[in-house]
């Protein structure tokens, strides 16, 4: 795949990104400061093309796509869209297939963070425990995850369906969601948790503060010994074999089962680190104004 097209305007930072079938790539990026008239753009890079659409009134914090076409971008304070990225050849022809939605009392519980398509259910999370799903042509609530009478945000959800998904949280708790109830998993660490990706076997990574790394399933988990423990680990993504990609503030390390070293890429003044997506091309990295990929172990500059 060849490197990504000089996309970004100036005023574009990177909030998120996804790669939902080979040579795609989706982007959602705020636009600007202004927080009295927030402003996001979705850029759908396919086919050579480089399309977008921008949004008003909301940031966008997260984006995730199907092999076929169907996408969907979270605006923190609730605005949601849907769009078609396969098909439009066109600003015009994307903007036509965006469909508007509003998650009613966001602005007053605090912002969402993630959005994750989980098998064919859309479901999104945040602040004060919320948790919904897309029903029809609305956003259902689930119950609210809430441990010790506290109602805890969400930063980042896995799982094949919205009955049965983990959520983790900076509180330092991860919980499992069955349908019905949440289950508060037994982990073998108390530190802020960032985000979570699915390994094979209905198994998990969950990665977070001081170099934190978790795998198991269920109440079967244990913590990894990482160097550099100093470390905070903001993003986590698996490839095919099971290899864990952790992102921090200076790089990304990968753990292979036995060890973890830090991923040779080159020093380049806009390499930023935070987002870890795996796709069909790879391991994907997204944060800022950069963009880049691991395809073959080896790391690409893709922007």
């Amino acid at each position: 795949m060849n490197p990504l097209p000089k996309i970004l305007k100036r005023d574009d930072y990177i909030q998120e990104g996804c790669n939902p079938a080979n040579g795609v790539v989706l982007l959602a990026c705020s636009v600007g400061d202004d927080d009295e008239v927030p402003c996001s753009r979705v850029v759908v890079v396919r086919d050579g093309l480089a399309l977008s659409y921008l949004l008003e009134g909301d940031q966008l914090t997260s984006i995730d796509a199907a092999p076929d076409g169907s996408s969907w971008a979270l605006g923190e304070n609730g605005l949601v869209i849907r769009f078609d990225w396969r098909t439009p050849s066109s600003d015009v022809e994307l903007a036509a297939t965006v469909e508007h939605y509003k998650i009613n009392g966001v602005e007053d519980e605090g912002p969402l963070r993630r959005l994750r398509l989980l098998g064919s259910d859309v479901v999104a999370v945040g602040a004060m425990g919320q948790a919904m799903y897309f029903a029809g042509q609305d956003f259902i609530a689930l119950p609210r995850l809430i441990v010790a009478g506290e109602e805890l945000t969400l930063e980042d959800l896995a799982g094949p369906s919205r009955a049965d998904f983990i959520g983790v949280s900076n509180d330092g708790y991860a919980a499992h969601f069955d349908g019905k109830v949440w289950h508060k998993l037994d982990l073998p660490s108390n530190v802020p948790l960032n985000s979570i990706a699915r390994l094979a076997g209905n198994r998990y990574a969950i990665t977070g503060d001081g170099a934190a790394l978790l795998v198991g399933a269920g109440d079967q988990w244990r913590a990894i010994a990482l160097p550099h423990d100093e470390r905070d680990y903001w993003g986590i993504a698996a490839d095919s074999n099971d290899t864990i990609y952790l992102s921090h503030v200076g790089g990304i390390d990968v753990f292979s089962g036995t060890s973890a070293n830090a991923l040779k890429i080159p020093r380049r003044r806009q390499n930023e680190f935070v987002v870890l997506r795996s796709g069909p091309d790879g391991i994907w990295s997204f944060a800022g104004h950069s963009v880049g990929l691991v395809a073959g172990g080896q790391w690409q500059v893709m922007l």
